[in-house]
């Protein structure tokens, strides 16, 4: 084990295995649980152009038994300790995570490393998830928002890039993809040199590093040999934005507005002020975009911003959804509320409150060890520089009104605006960019 000390003011203890795994632990004083996670550095993005939906498929898979464990023993053992045990997979990592008693530990941390090092890949139980990946599916299908999300980040990027490709992946992928294939990928992108390992609460570090490090030493899959592994397939190219105004005819009871501005990766110092400059445009029922568009006009429900980052890409997004024939009305107030922005930027009052919103988001978050996890895991698999919070809260308050300003002048740009609107076909609502 290579240690790799980190500023006490951190908080977390770092260590490199030999193998290339990466172990970050975090030791929560007074909880009575703990959360452990492995994140991988593999998600929908890698799936190849032929087996949309791979990494889910393997997420599913996983559970479904190991060389020592079956489905049933994997659920027993977790539940015994009573541990929560899950998985999700994203557009750039697929995590496997379970939250624990004290006492639990050691087998969360024993069945974790099982599933994700020694699955079976059972090709009589692939079959049978199939139905169950299928259903999955079908449930997407049937959730209009969900499809309109979908639809707009598909066409999100160009030329149709794997980051738009849906987690879920496509009904051919999980009706013929072989078993060969799905162990093929996973050795590909699961060697520990491909990993990262978390566990925060009430264990002592130096415990919880041992423990892991003994559990990651043995050979994995077969062909690993325990070591780094294969040589990780390159990472398929950054992306680029669409530029432009869309229709996609869908039919449901809404429709849905989406308004895209390409913004920086998740490793750019701007994501500072850009998540304060977000917070006042559509975080929250105090932002601009909650208190025009639902409040004063009453024309929506849903309404919001955000900032979704990836490791070579960004998109700053508005999202409204509303009936066929408010839509024209709200496209204009979303498009409105970022001319405001460009022409008279954001004031004072506003600047401070959007600071405390996120200080006591981010306080209120790691009140529990899952969320402590899951920060630090992120930032790890993603290669963005560890923070304590008293680091982030330093920043997020450094963020100036000058900063605010050079940022609404980067990146609301009349320009650079994807305007996609899905649902049925009534009014126009086309024309009307972003004017200084």
């Amino acid at each position: 084990m290579q240690d790799q000390p980190v500023a006490p003011e951190i908080g977390v203890q770092r260590a490199l295995l030999d193998n290339g795994l990466t172990v970050l632990v975090e030791e929560v004083p007074g909880s009575r649980s703990i959360s452990a996670g492995i994140w991988i550095r593999a998600g929908s993005r890698h799936d190849p152009p032929t087996a949309k939906g791979l990494a889910h498929i393997i997420e599913h898979l996983l559970f479904k038994g190991t060389h020592t464990r079956s489905a049933e023993q994997i659920a027993l053992e977790a539940e015994s300790v009573g541990a929560m045990i899950n998985a999700a997979t994203g557009k750039e990592t697929t995590f496997y995570y379970a939250d624990a008693p004290l006492e639990g530990l050691g087998v969360v941390l024993d069945v974790l490393t099982d599933l994700v090092r020694h699955p079976a890949f059972d090709a009589g139980l692939l079959d049978r998830e199939r139905g169950v990946l299928l259903e999955e599916i079908r449930n997407r299908d049937d959730d209009p928002d969900q499809c309109a999300y979908e639809r707009f980040f598909e066409e999100l990027w160009s030329p149709a890039h794997p980051l738009g490709t849906p987690v879920l992946g496509d009904r051919s992928t999980v009706e013929t993809i072989t078993r060969d294939a799905v162990a093929a990928h996973h050795v590909s992108y699961y060697a520990p040199s491909n990993c990262v390992m978390v566990v925060c609460g009430a264990v002592p570090a130096e415990q919880a590093m041992r423990t892991i490090a003994k559990k990651f030493s043995s050979p994995g899959t077969p062909g690993d040999s325990g070591d780094a592994g294969p040589a990780i397939p390159a990472q398929p190219p950054a992306p680029s934005m669409r530029i432009g105004e869309r229709f996609f005819e869908h039919q449901a009871g809404q429709t849905h507005i989406y308004i895209a501005l390409p913004v920086p990766d998740i490793h750019h110092e701007d994501r500072f002020p850009l998540e304060v400059l977000n917070t006042v445009l559509g975080d929250g029922m105090s932002s601009r975009l909650f208190r025009e568009v639902r409040e004063k006009h009453g024309l929506a429900y849903s309404v919001a911003s955000y900032v979704s980052r990836y490791s070579d890409a960004g998109a700053w997004i508005l999202y409204a959804g509303v009936s066929p024939q408010n839509a024209p009305q709200t496209k204009d107030l979303l498009i409105e509320q970022l001319r405001a922005l460009r022409q008279h930027g954001v004031d004072k009052q506003e600047l401070e409150l959007a600071k405390a919103k996120l200080r006591g988001h981010l306080i209120l978050s790691l009140e529990t060890n899952g969320h402590r996890m899951a920060r630090w895991g992120s930032a790890a698999a993603l290669g963005r520089p560890l923070l304590s919070v008293d680091q982030v809260i330093d920043r997020l308050d450094a963020v100036s009104m000058e900063q605010i300003e050079q940022v609404i002048d980067l990146y609301v740009q009349p320009d650079r605006l994807n305007l996609s609107v899905i649902g049925p076909k009534q009014a126009d609502v086309a024309g009307g960019g972003v004017q200084r």
